[in-house]
């Protein structure tokens, strides 16, 4: 097909506009997907996080930049717990996207992977950190959990 150069013409190829600017990048409009396919749903959907119903748990994957081959991070009981575990999964394989949570990189910083390991070494070592990402955010939920009982007892007792 041969596109003429005349600005009284419209170019138009597969049903898109070739004179049309195209839309902002708008990255509320990118997620992972945690719901699924079915979309819609009162949960919160993270990046990189998908719902698996069956088992009614979330599962998270990544992909580095330069692999074809994913490192599988782990199936988890909340999705929360499978975003940070995504957020380790960015971390340790320095990709240029945006965190679920802010404070991921704060909490991961201080646990560094030696460079130049091998790839399975490599996989294997970022799905353990994944997996302490989202171990450390259910113990720090059960803490907040337990320390609002123990002050809704005291208040009890205080009637």
């Amino acid at each position: 097909m041969r596109l003429h150069a005349s600005p009284e013409r419209s170019y138009k190829l597969r049903n898109i506009d070739l004179n049309k600017e195209p839309p902002p990048w708008d990255t509320d409009d990118v997620s992972g997907g945690a719901t699924g396919s079915g979309g819609g749903g009162d949960t919160m959907a993270f990046r990189g996080v998908r719902h698996r119903p069956e088992l009614n748990k979330w599962v998270t994957e990544i992909r580095p930049t330069s692999q074809k081959r994913k490192i599988w991070l782990g199936t988890y009981e909340t999705p929360q717990e499978a975003a940070r575990a995504y957020d380790a999964g960015i971390f340790y394989t320095k990709k240029k996207i945006p965190y679920n949570f802010e404070d991921s990189p704060h909490h991961l910083h201080n646990q560094p992977i030696p460079p130049e390991l091998p790839w399975d070494a490599f996989a294997a070592l970022v799905k353990q950190k994944a997996t302490l990402a989202a171990k450390r955010h259910r113990v720090n939920n059960l803490q907040e959990f337990a320390t609002a009982q123990y002050q809704q007892q005291l208040v009890d007792i205080d009637r």
